[in-house]
């Protein structure tokens, strides 16, 4: 059987393990013929992964994946060969004949009673352990045989099994019970298609292309230099550029498995030689261990963003006529600033890595079902596709979130300028992981903040850019205050939907995020529930990877509103 699909929707719709409805029957995935090796970084590869799997990785529900993640095990990631498609097989192998209800085990087997057509049965079993399979269906001991009569609903114990011969009831109601081969509990029966089956999960990947641009910024000093880059105003398109720092050559030296004594004298001694730029106080800057690496991967990603080029609406100014260059420097500069941002930003060329790395089946709560990796032949896999879109980069103003964190009650040294501001927020705060329970009120407080302003925009610059809101996702940059709005490739995009409004409505778009309808239309309860809702702030889980979790209004409306422009 051949059928088309497009590479989006295989993706999301046809991984290993997977059951889908073709042609009017039902199909399980086996696997994807000769996939396409994709040119990713492994090291960004792997700490993806490692940010993705955290709620299962903190339930030990993960199958180890983290250890072998931590292992720098090699991660095979892999796209769809559009010659070559996907491998499928029908499943269950459970045929109903649609006039006594008999079941065989192949669609052509001839009915006793005459009847000449099958149904394929649409039930099946699961367990939060990963396993998946066919009822059990016990037969007549006098005739052999076994019927199920359909209770015009998807419940699975409203079936009635019976012999077609005798009519006697095999089962009290529905299936019997069976026992999970792990051995810890039961299957549960439910319809194929049904998502605590089969719940894929994924991971977003902004970085570098290609390896080997990776390893160029790695060489210009990693993490520690993009760090620099982004405490400096982010004011060049290449954090590599220029001369390295002793951040950037302390980095980089650690890289090579130096220690951090040998690391620290050999940097120091560079900068007494003018080999490298002391930058600011001439040392690294100093941050808790546990939260370097994040801080450290997300101005990489931010690196990354920008490299494929961005538009800032100072860059518009040039070269326009007056009445252009007056809304750019007039409207839009006083509408970033009532929006308490520090700069929105084009990005033409934003490149997005969407990764499938596992599936659970049962609990659909992040963590309770154990995560069942994909791997081929013992390897690591990921299915995945890459992709270059439009997106739009917003920039919380650094001293704005400080002035609304102190507000907040969380005690906060003063600060004289936005870098300080930052390095203040990064060596003090401890962003949880999305459903992390106990969490750093600091931390807590300010990715609700960033996460509550990054789903406001999404759902009013739906309607400016003409899309649906499906149609747009979230990156979320929080140790750096920042978010990005791209393009999603499960949406119905319209190409240049984010440009047209970048370039001709921004100040607008601003003016209703501040200004718009901030009440709820479930309101009061949705308030008294925490301050967000699928009314006013939740979006699906395509566009929201955080499962909709550190959200709420006030955060943004209110008296101690970040936007603060009342209830």
């Amino acid at each position: 059987m051949k059928v088309e699909r497009g590479a989006s929707q295989i993706l999301f719709g046809l991984l290993p393990g997977q059951t889908a409805d073709l042609e009017g029957r039902i199909w399980k995935v086996t696997q994807w013929l000769d996939p396409i090796p994709m040119a990713l970084d492994q090291d960004a590869v792997r700490r993806a992964l490692l940010g993705a799997i955290t709620p299962w990785s903190a339930t030990r529900n993960d199958d180890g994946l983290e250890r072998d993640l931590r292992a720098r095990i090699r991660v095979e990631v892999v796209e769809l060969n559009k010659h070559r498609g996907v491998l499928v097989e029908p499943f269950p192998n459970q045929w109903r004949c649609k006039a006594c209800g008999s079941i065989a085990r192949s669609r052509d087997d001839r009915c006793r009673c005459g009847g000449t057509t099958r149904a394929q049965m649409q039930f099946v079993t699961y367990h939060t352990c990963g396993a998946s399979g066919e009822p059990y269906l016990p037969r007549c001991r006098a005739h052999n045989a076994v019927a199920v009569r359909l209770p015009g609903t998807a419940t699975a114990r409203e079936l009635r099994i019976f012999c077609p011969q005798c009519s006697r009831q095999l089962t009290p109601g529905g299936f019997p019970f069976q026992l999970c081969n792990c051995g810890d509990g039961g299957m549960s029966f439910t319809v194929h298609r049904a998502a605590v089956v089969f719940s894929p999960h994924f991971a977003v990947l902004v970085n570098p292309p290609d390896p080997t641009e990776a390893a160029r910024l790695r060489a210009g000093g990693g993490g520690a230099r993009a760090l620099e880059w982004v405490l400096n105003g982010m004011t060049s398109n290449d954090p590599a550029t220029g001369r390295q720092t002793v951040a950037g050559l302390v980095e980089t030296l650690r890289l090579a498995n130096l220690s951090e004594e040998t690391a620290q004298r050999m940097a120091q001694e560079a900068v007494m030689r003018g080999e490298v730029d002391a930058g600011h106080g001439g040392a690294e800057i100093a941050l808790p261990d546990n939260t370097r690496d994040k801080v450290h991967e997300e101005a990489l990603s931010l690196a990354s963003a920008v490299n494929g080029g961005r538009i800032r609406v100072n860059d518009m100014v040039a070269g326009t006529t007056p009445p252009l260059r007056t809304l750019y420097e007039g409207a839009y500069g006083n509408s970033m600033r009532q929006a308490q941002l520090e700069g929105v930003e084009l990005l033409a060329n934003f490149p997005v890595a969407t990764l499938a790395f596992g599936y659970t089946r049962g609990d659909l709560s992040p963590g309770a079902a154990r995560l069942v990796p994909f791997r081929e032949r013992g390897r690591i896999r990921a299915y995945g596709s890459l992709s270059r879109t439009e997106a739009l980069l917003f920039r919380l103003d650094p001293l704005s979130v400080y002035r609304h964190l102190a507000s907040r009650g969380h005690a906060l040294p003063d600060v004289k300028d936005a870098r300080a501001a930052r390095i203040a927020l990064l060596q003090t705060m401890e962003l949880p992981y999305p459903t992390q329970e106990q969490v750093q009120p600091l931390g807590s407080d300010l990715l609700r903040l960033v996460h509550s302003y990054a789903h406001r925009a999404i759902r009013r610059l739906a309607s400016f850019a003409g899309i649906e809101r499906d149609g747009l996702a979230e990156y979320l940059v929080p140790h750096h205050l920042s978010f990005v709005v791209y393009a999603a490739s499960r949406g119905d995009f319209v190409l240049g939907g984010l440009q047209s409004v970048f370039e001709s409505s921004l100040h607008r778009f601003l003016a209703d995020v501040v200004e718009g309808e901030s009440r709820c239309a479930l309101d009061p309860g949705c308030r008294s529930g925490g301050g967000a809702c699928m009314g006013c702030l939740h979006l699906g889980e395509p566009s929201c990877r955080w499962f909709n979790r550190f959200l709420d209004r006030s955060e943004l409306f209110g008296a101690h509103g970040f936007l603060n422009t009342g209830t």
